[in-house]
């Protein structure tokens, strides 16, 4: 496993938009040090683990942390509040569908590890958009009157006239 983090840490740069010069300043570190530090075959030069954070957000990536979760059989959420992005639920459905097609496409092109990743994440969180705008749906439909029905009742309640079998006893 040490190998395969420290190539995936590697990979994150080198996919990372950034130039690597740019990342060796924005974690405190020599270019040449950072370059001999995240390479796997560089046997006197290791990264040390207090690097993983800075490098992750230097990179704006979290694939080290998705596969350290993967590896103890857990998945990274994102903590971020859901909100939904389209004006009605089915924009919000037809953009899951394009993530997923997206999701299934790099897989089949063969892409990075890091590209699958985020197609998987951004799948996921289009999956949680559509709950969301469905939850707000639902909610918006409980709370307006009917328009034909006069006698409106709470969700649950039995309606004037309709007793329930407790009632009726």
């Amino acid at each position: 496993m040490a190998r395969d983090i420290q190539y995936l840490i590697l990979e994150m740069v080198q996919n990372c938009p950034k130039p690597m010069k740019n990342i060796a300043t924005a974690v405190g570190k020599p270019y040449s040090t950072l370059m001999r530090e995240l390479d796997p075959e560089d046997r006197r030069a290791k990264l040390g683990v207090e690097m993983l954070l800075p490098l992750m957000r230097a990179c704006n990536s979290v694939i080290p942390l998705r596969h350290l979760a993967e590896e103890l059989g857990y998945r990274v959420a994102s903590a971020k509040d859901i909100t939904p992005d389209k004006p009605t639920f089915f924009e919000e459905l037809l953009d899951t569908y394009q993530a997923l097609v997206d999701y299934h496409r790099i897989m089949l092109e063969g892409g990075s590890v890091e590209a699958v990743a985020k197609c998987r994440e951004t799948l996921i969180r289009q999956a949680k958009e559509d709950y969301a705008f469905y939850i707000r749906r639902r909610q918006a439909m409980d709370e307006e009157p009917a328009a034909d029905s006069p006698n409106q009742t709470a969700p649950g309640a039995a309606a004037p006239g309709n007793a329930t079998n407790r009632e009726q006893s």
